[in-house]
């Protein structure tokens, strides 16, 4: 998905949403990543997973969160003013399991322009992923990030 790159902190507003597009949870992605990880047993053993919490294989909400992030990124809108994050509020409202497809959404939820730093912003951006197949939201993020004005 190709997006135009905010070229500052000031082309936002609250409120202003973005669609970062979707992507594909596979079941050899989610056992690779529990592995290497979140070696938990219903990230890695489908076996243990069937008699698990969640009846089968999930995702990690680890990966979960990368792959939405990942996905968001990869879309290019914050390349020209990302100086990097202070921090984020997360929930996994639902579980991921292999082959469900993510619908990742953003949105501007609160701009501060920076009084000791005038060159730069803190934006409050809250991302969701939600699972196509039934619209169970299975991602909830506010993160904090420093923006260049």
């Amino acid at each position: 998905m190709s997006l135009a790159p905010i070229a500052s902190f000031d082309e936002l507003s609250v409120g202003q949403r973005f669609d970062f597009g979707t992507l594909e949870m596979t079941r050899d992605e989610i056992l690779d990543f529990g592995r290497r990880f979140d070696p938990q047993p219903f990230h890695v053993d489908e076996a243990a997973a069937a008699e698990g919490p969640f009846g089968g294989l999930i995702a990690s909400g680890l990966h979960t969160l990368s792959a939405a992030f990942a996905t968001m990124i990869r879309t290019g809108v914050l390349a020209k003013v990302s100086l990097g994050g202070a921090g984020m509020e997360i929930a996994w409202p639902a579980p991921v399991r292999p082959g469900d497809v993510l619908h990742v959404t953003g949105v501007v939820e609160e701009l501060t322009p920076s009084r000791s730093k005038p060159d730069r912003g803190v934006a409050k951006l809250r991302f969701t992923a939600q699972r196509v197949a039934d619209g169970a939201k299975v991602l909830d993020v506010l993160g904090t990030v420093f923006l260049k004005r």
